[in-house]
């Protein structure tokens, strides 16, 4: 065959046009896509930035228009990430700051004078009870008042006469010794009262009081709020009947039961977030870790102690959340809610001079609130968290029309 200058031409034509549309194709298909760097690991950061622009585009933002959207900016660091256990419980009252009054003396209820959930202070009187034995108490201490009373007299008489050598010793050491035995029987008498109830203050006013003896008034002795109460006008009651029970509700306590694989874990005073119903939510500390398990459930009851200054949270109140039972530093940490999914990968948002980059990462260790990057951020970086879903649909809306585009 001969190969003319024609044929050679023709070739070298064909072979720039295959050429050609190979580099096309390649253009066509865009760029591979980008592999997020080890954080610290010395590869070159710029690089990696302009392959994400090519991929994904920056989110063009400006500062006003990220404060306008709320969201805000965190710097990737070293941190924490502890261990979740998570846990659901029931809101009690504080047991260090509650109280259950309850009777001394069998009576019948006269007066009623707070009702169930109503607030008390110190001193406020809750019922008042009508007891024949709590008259005979208090007639028995009117009678040891004036037999020492009298008796104090006598000896102070018997020891003028002794002295001016008017009476004899005998009597003196007589009138003595009934003195003594009229004084006990007093101090016995008010102590009597004492354990019934009566304040030393009513104790010292009872000669002069002007109503029945058998009037007993119960009083709150702490301030709070009335959560129990087992009281009628009317009713005859026992001693020991519990009446009213008071507490503190400035602070509550949660019990959370947790299981015997999570309990060597738990410790007094770690971290315990709690979500309640209506999106309430508190923070709290581990007061008591169970000591023993429960052979029913097989988990043991933990207590958290929670401030309670709004009282938002009422005890019979049910809340989940999670113990922080701590955990190894972590090289870069953010918040959770700085982490996405965009194409099936954990990206987050990284602040750029015109706004924000979206970057793949590689996330470790966990919990509801930190994660750790193991791959794909470096420290320092600023990173978006709060309403970062505003910028995946930005980043997803971004690579539709690049899409669409090509």
């Amino acid at each position: 065959m001969n190969i003319t200058k024609k044929h050679v031409l023709i070739g070298v034509s064909a072979i720039t046009l295959l050429l050609a549309g190979g580099f096309a194709v390649k253009s066509f298909t865009g760029a591979p896509k980008p592999v997020a760097t080890k954080a610290g690991d010395g590869h070159d950061h710029g690089a990696g930035e302009e392959e994400h622009e090519d991929e994904g585009g920056t989110i063009h933002m400006d500062a006003a228009t990220i404060t306008r959207s709320k969201i805000t900016l965190v710097e990737a660091a070293p941190g924490p990430v502890s261990r979740d256990i998570r846990v659901t419980g029931t809101v009690v009252a504080d047991a260090d700051k509650m109280v259950h009054v309850t009777l001394r003396v069998s009576g019948i209820v006269t007066e009623v004078h707070k009702r169930l959930g109503e607030p008390v202070q110190p001193g406020d009187v809750l019922l008042v009870l009508d007891s024949r034995d709590l008259a005979d108490a208090k007639a028995e201490y009117l009678s040891a008042l004036r037999q020492n009373t009298l008796a104090a007299t006598t000896l102070l008489r018997e020891e003028g006469l002794w002295r001016k050598q008017v009476s004899a010793e005998q009597d003196y050491l007589t009138a003595r010794a009934a003195a003594e035995t009229a004084a006990i029987a007093l101090a016995a008498a008010k102590q009597r009262l004492t354990v019934l109830g009566l304040s030393p203050a009513e104790i010292t006013g009872l000669d002069k009081q002007p109503f029945s003896l058998g009037r007993l008034e119960v009083r709150s002795p702490i301030a709070g709020r009335v959560i129990g109460k087992e009281a009628v006008r009317g009713e005859l009651l026992s001693a020991e009947k519990e009446v009213f029970s008071v507490a503190d509700l400035s602070s509550v306590w949660v019990e959370l039961p947790v299981y015997a694989a999570d309990l060597p874990a738990v410790k007094e005073g770690q971290p315990v977030s709690l979500t309640g119903q209506g999106g309430r939510s508190a923070e709290g500390k581990v007061v008591a870790a169970g000591a023993t398990l429960d052979p029913q459930t097989g988990a043991a009851r933990v207590v958290a102690a929670l401030d309670n200054a709004d009282g938002e949270w009422r005890p019979g109140d049910f809340g989940s959340g999670s113990i922080q039972a701590g955990g190894e530093m972590a090289d870069i940490a953010v918040p959770a809610s700085a982490l996405q999914v965009l194409n099936g990968d954990n990206v987050v948002f990284v602040r750029n001079e015109e706004g924000f980059e979206p970057r793949v990462v590689e996330v470790g260790r966990r919990n509801s609130r930190f994660a750790e990057i193991t791959f794909g951020l470096f420290p320092g970086e600023q990173v978006a968290t709060g309403n970062t879903f505003l910028l995946k649909a930005e980043a997803s809306r971004g690579e539709a029309s690049h899409s669409h585009a090509h």
